[in-house]
């Protein structure tokens, strides 16, 4: 063993264990250690003793610093840096694996697949470098990683910063010239089209196995690399450096566009294709109808087709036609059978289940209904007879749709296996109460369904659907779920169909499981309502925590709508997703299928109304009209006296319409009673967040602290601006503030009166001073090893931990169940931290981001798209408040993300909000908007703002 071994052995001991050499170069060696403390490979390497300089010191030490700051998946990682018994070395990440010099070698080119990987791969790394004025100058396969997790650029030992004063000497060539491109052999500085050409030469060296051998970019041995691929490499090649592509990210780009066709080449041909398939296909059905040859079966589930009714005696064909129309209606938007009337298509008649036909007679004042219900797979009709009057024909109607449904539902005659005939009341009595509750929460009746449901469970025990059903209604009436319900039908399951079953079960799963589940019941069962159903109010209320867009339960609850088109909760959700989405035209449509089920007269379905109608003006209209429709509004008697109206301004949050939540919280403010001025201030501190106008926010939070003096509100305004700073992105407050937020922090961290209040301040003291430093943090330890299970704010400290260590998989591994706790969760005797969902989330897409993985850091910053509240939110600030007030940072930090994807479209909708929320901020965010509009601009966006 070498003495100069033992010799870095005893300088690198005690934190690192030398085990053995694994490269040598020009200038340092690489060896192989252990971390002691982690018990994990590292990478060190060390400055040759016999080359010592110090020029040669200076140069070494600000490699380490490049690559320390150059934080990036395919950079390796630098954790420090040290001079030690006369030696400078520093350590970074042990990269396994081989370089793409040692494959060629031995095995040749790589596959197409992996050598468009690598150069995306490597040119992310470059792309990263001269964004931050940092030019390699020594690109080439021997400095190129190829790892399980991609490819990882090394050796930044000549790297040039462009920022650097002592600049290189002309006279010196710097590189390896067989790798450096034309213009370095004349002398000129090295840039960034410098790398690109080099960067160029190793992806065609990938390609194709050979060195590229500096000819023009129309020679050279192309046989290994595609058309596509060939003249996206011939650009990077380009003897003048003007010609080649401007920067990284463009090559990388389009190199990464090369693994599918052009998208205009291929949308023509699917559309062709398109046309072709669906003109042969229309021609055939048309062919099989004319003989009579249909060629689907009846639908799975129950559909009934309702025939024109015959009149008799002296009725008209204006009471029949009248008497078919309203049945029609009354029987629309039953979650677990839809109707077609006598308009209906040719193919919905065909494929209906059941057929409904009969006749209608009037003599005097007195209506006589015979109605015929037959199965189309076979068995004996079924025969309703219904007497009434013809003054009240609604009643008459009503008697009519009762014995229909009845008939449907029939335990003794099921006329469909579907449907859950074992689960409903075995008496008539219980049925009857049942078929109530039911029409009311089709018309989205909420109050009133959630009373019909209860005395249907009082009157007959053994409905074990009135107890799901009822289940679903307390949710929306903000309630959290009452165990008992479940605690009844659990048991019962075998009475329900297998697809019922995994409904319920589904419910009781974790996030993740719970949508992989409805989801998978919905590809089985294309036309099963409720799953759909389900899975839509999932994705939208908790969709978001876990990667789901708005769009995505916008998509299901239009699935569901073309399933039972007057089912009034879908409605009701689709004109809030809408309204949300942006979708003006959308929005009004399902708003007006909604108000044609009729007026509601219980006070919660009153205000779920009224607050569609506020959240649509306020999202769509000028200031003076919203203002106008509020108004309106708080003006109805029903509304003032609604027992939870506090929650009305914090969900107009929920709209994208933060003006409308100021004003509404405005309103409030202004109010005797103190329910709604404490919700009402913070409905316009949060909102004021969401407009970028900090300052006013911060007035709000100063009013809060001086009217109800509780720590918990007090807290809210330093921790704003220190979860701010920890996010490190811009726009935050200036970092010379820091020394104030925590000082004022601290006040409450050290406060013996609230544990929960203690808890929070530490953990943002403790996260923030990581990052910004000048606070001692271990005194606030203690408090947070009292954290209650199951310990989310510990929890994502400690991962905190591991991705600054450059541990982000790791990271991200230990937080993924973080995001799948809900509201409940969150809010329970000791409140989670409100601001814990929007840390914990915006880390994630860090970690994703430095990860490599830009899609799924996307995928990550639409969790404030979420409608995830415990109860209504009239009380203190729930996570959901917060997390809505950071949904313009989430899609400022988005947007370039989007754009380096190639999600234009996305992008553009990303940058158009920011231009339109921010417009009106604070001067920093008003420069914010400006730039989304410049950038709406150069990615010729549609409606540029």
């Amino acid at each position: 063993m070498s003495a100069f071994f033992e010799r870095l052995r005893a300088a690198l001991a005690p934190d690192y264990e030398l085990l053995r050499e694994l490269a040598s170069g020009g200038m340092g060696t690489v060896y192989l250690v252990r971390d002691v403390a982690l018990d994990c490979s590292r990478a060190v390497k060390v400055l040759r003793p016999e080359l010592w300089t110090a020029e040669a010191s200076r140069q070494f030490v600000q490699e380490a610093r490049i690559l320390a700051d150059l934080r990036h998946p395919n950079i390796v990682a630098v954790h420090t840096v040290q001079a030690k018994d006369g030696l400078d070395f520093y350590v970074m990440d042990y990269l396994e694996g081989e370089t793409l010099q040692a494959h060629r070698e031995r095995h040749g080119r790589l596959s197409k697949d992996d050598a468009r990987k690598l150069g995306r791969d490597l040119l992310a790394a470059l792309s990263k470098a001269h964004r931050k004025g940092v030019i390699h100058r020594d690109v080439k396969p021997a400095n190129v990683f190829l790892g399980e997790d991609g490819a990882v650029l090394t050796d930044f030992g000549i790297a040039l910063r462009l920022t650097d004063q002592q600049r290189s000497d002309p006279n010196i060539l710097r590189g390896t010239a067989a790798y450096m491109a034309p213009e370095q052999f004349a002398g000129v500085e090295a840039d960034a089209r410098t790398d690109i050409y080099a960067a160029g030469m190793v992806i065609y060296e990938a390609f194709t196995g050979i060195r590229w051998e500096k000819s023009s970019p129309r020679d050279g041995n192309w046989s290994g690399a595609r058309w596509l691929v060939a003249r996206v490499l011939r650009r990077s090649l380009a003897l003048k450096p003007g010609d080649r592509w401007p920067d990284a990210g463009s090559f990388r780009r389009a190199l990464w566009r090369t693994r599918v066709w052009p998208y205009r080449f291929r949308t023509l041909l699917l559309t062709l294709a398109g046309l072709v398939a669906g003109t042969i296909g229309t021609a055939w059905l048309v062919h099989r109808g004319q003989e009579g040859l249909w060629p689907f079966g009846p639908s799975a589930s129950v559909e009934l087709y309702v025939r024109p009714f015959d009149p008799t005696g002296t009725s008209g064909r204006a009471i029949t036609a009248g008497v078919a129309d309203a049945l029609v209606r009354k029987l629309r938007g039953y979650p677990d059978f839809s109707v077609h009337g006598p308009e209906a298509p040719p193919l919905f008649r065909r494929n209906a289940a059941l057929v409904l036909a009969g006749t209608v007679s009037e003599a005097r004042e007195s209506l006589l209904a015979e109605v015929r219900i037959q199965a189309t797979r076979g068995g004996q009709a079924s025969v309703i007879i219904v007497a009434g009057e013809s003054r009240h024909l609604e009643a008459f109607v009503d008697a009519l749709e009762l014995a229909v449904v009845r008939l449907i539902w029939n335990r003794q005659n099921p006329l469909d296996s579907s449907l859950p005939t074992g689960a409903l009341p075995r008496s008539a009595v219980g049925l009857a109460a049942w078929l109530a509750a039911e029409r009311l929460f089709a018309d989205a009746r909420w109050g009133q369904a959630d009373s019909a449901y209860t005395a249907a469970e009082a009157t007959d025990s053994t409905c074990w659907l009135c107890y799901w059903r009822h289940r679903e209604v307390q949710q929306w009436l903000g309630q959290d779920p009452d165990p008992d319900l479940a605690a009844r039908y659990l048991p019962h399951l075998e009475s329900f169909p297998v697809r019922y079953q995994s409904l319920m079960r589904a419910v009781e799963l974790p996030l993740r499981a719970r949508l992989d589940s409805l989801r998978a019941t919905t590809r089985e069962s294309r036309d099963f309502f409720p799953a759909w159903f389900q899975l839509a109010d999932e994705l939208y209320h908790r969709g978001p925590l876990v990667g789901f867009s708005r769009a995505d339960a916008v998509e299901a609850f239009q699935m569901a709508a073309r399933l039972r088109p007057a089912f009034g909760p879908t409605l009701e959700h689709l004109a809030w997703a809408l309204t949300a989405e942006g979708d003006s035209s959308g929005a009004w449509a399902a708003w007006s299928q909604l108000k044609a089920l009729g007026e509601p007269s219980d006070p919660f379905t009153l205000a779920i109304r009224a607050l569609l109608r506020v959240g649509y003006a306020s999202r769509f209209l000028d200031s003076a009209a919203a203002g106008e429709v509020l108004r309106r509004a708080l003006g109805k008697s029903q509304i003032q006296h609604f027992e939870q109206l506090a929650a009305g301004p914090r969900y107009l949050a929920t709209f994208d319409a933060p003006d409308g939540a100021v004003s509404m919280g405005m309103l409030f403010a202004k109010s005797k009673d103190r329910v709604l001025q404490r919700s009402g201030l913070i409905a316009a501190a949060l909102g004021n967040v969401s407009s970028g106008q900090l300052g006013q926010a911060r007035v709000e939070f100063a009013r809060l602290d001086d009217r109800f003096d509780v720590p918990d509100l007090g807290l809210m305004e330093p921790e704003l601006d220190g979860v701010l700073m920890l996010l490190g992105r811009e726009p935050s407050p200036a970092l010379e503030d820091w020394p104030d937020v925590a000082q004022a922090l601290g006040r409450y961290a050290d406060t013996r009166a609230n544990p929960g209040v203690r808890r929070r301040a530490a953990w943002i003291l403790v996260l923030a001073a990581r990052r910004l430093g000048g606070v001692d943090t271990a005194q606030y330890r203690p408090v947070l090893a009292e954290e209650p299970a199951p310990r989310p704010l510990g929890r994502l400290l400690a991962a905190d931990g591991l991705a600054r260590r450059g541990h982000y998989r790791d990271a991200l591994v230990a937080t993924d169940t973080l995001g799948e706790l809900e509201a409940p969760a969150l809010s329970g005797p000791v409140p989670v931290d409100p601001f814990y969902r929007t840390v914990l989330h915006v880390l994630r897409a860090e970690w994703l981001r430095s990860a490599g993985e830009s899609d799924d850091a996307a995928r990550e910053l639409v969790w404030y798209q979420n409608n995830d509240v415990s109860g209504l939110p009239t009380r203190d600030p729930q996570v959901a408040d917060v997390d809505w007030a950071f949904g313009t940072f989430a899609r400022w930090w988005r947007a370039p993300l989007l754009e380096q994807e190639d999600r234009r479209e996305e992008a553009c909708r990303a940058y158009r909000d920011v231009a339109r929320l921010w417009s009106r901020g604070d001067p920093p965010f008003r420069a914010r908007a400006d730039s989304a509009a410049r950038r709406l601009v150069r990615l010729h966006c549609k409606e540029a703002a």
